[in-house]
């Protein structure tokens, strides 16, 4: 009963056009807060979200993430990460694991960043992605690669820009079944120290709308952060809390769709 009713949930989801398990929504709940904007921040999930934000990281970190979407351990999205800067530049490798035994999706990849002077920032990683149904039918693998770039172009406005898969990599030869390809536009506006506005667009292979997403951050002396967010697509309604210190970040999150209810997320960052 209880598989069936994943596979309902699962359903629905892909029937309204809602993220399912595995699909490459950005991570972190920092993000997750704010509408789940991303391409222009500039932290340590840029080694998910736009490897460009991580070009600025100059201590070694280690991060984890974990997604519940609308509260189904089967629809959850697990992530772990770990950045070297070094004098050449900063070094990332990260893991993502999506679904459960029945069917889930795992991404692999490496990546580097480097920032040449105040206002261009680039990063590129290699990835291998893997899908595999349960009951025996097997598992597919494809390798591709994701690419970012970030500019502040003034003291206060940054611009992001940022692609997954841009060559559509096959999947399977059955159908010509191809992975997702992503590109996502956006700039995030530094109104003071305190106060940060973001707002991005996204044209993904897999819908025929394009996405808008909008998010703010707002901080208590650098130390507790407040979040919020909507997006045109899956949640209507964000919000997120987070705390950091010298060492480590804590951040959680929650959205919520009018029809499926809540999908909290949480992540912890640790700084060396």
């Amino acid at each position: 009963m209880k598989r069936i009713s994943i596979l309902i949930i699962i359903a629905l989801a892909s029937a309204s056009v809602l993220r399912a398990t595995g699909e490459l929504t950005p991570t972190g709940s920092r993000s997750g807060g704010m509408g789940h904007c991303s391409v222009a921040l500039t932290d340590f999930w840029g080694i998910m979200n736009n490897q460009a934000g991580m070009a600025l990281i100059n201590q070694f970190s280690a991060a984890v993430s974990y997604e519940s979407r609308f509260m189904q351990n089967e629809l959850s999205t697990k992530t772990a990460g770990f950045l070297a800067p070094t004098k050449f530049g900063v070094l990332g490798l990260s893991y993502r694991h999506s679904g459960f035994q029945l069917y889930n999706e795992q991404k692999i990849g490496l990546s580097y960043a480097r920032s040449f002077g105040p206002y261009l920032r680039i990063g590129l990683q290699l990835n291998y992605l893997q899908a595999a149904l349960g009951e025996g039918y097997g598992k597919k693998g494809s390798a591709t690669f994701e690419l970012g770039i970030q500019s502040d172009v003034t003291e206060k406005i940054t611009l992001g820009v940022w692609t997954f898969n841009p060559l559509r990599a096959k999947l399977a030869d059955y159908d010509d079944e191809r992975i997702q390809s992503i590109l996502r536009v956006g700039l995030a506006w530094h109104l003071s120290k305190q106060f940060i506005v973001t707002a991005e667009a996204e044209k993904n292979t897999y819908y025929r709308p394009v996405i808008v997403r909008a998010g703010a951050e707002y901080n208590i002396k650098e130390r507790f952060f407040i979040r919020t967010g909507t997006s045109t697509y899956g949640e209507i309604f964000t919000m997120g809390f987070g705390f950091t210190s010298r060492h480590f970040t804590f951040d959680i999150s929650a959205g919520m769709h009018e029809t499926l209810g809540f999908s909290p997320q949480s992540s912890l960052l640790f700084q060396f």
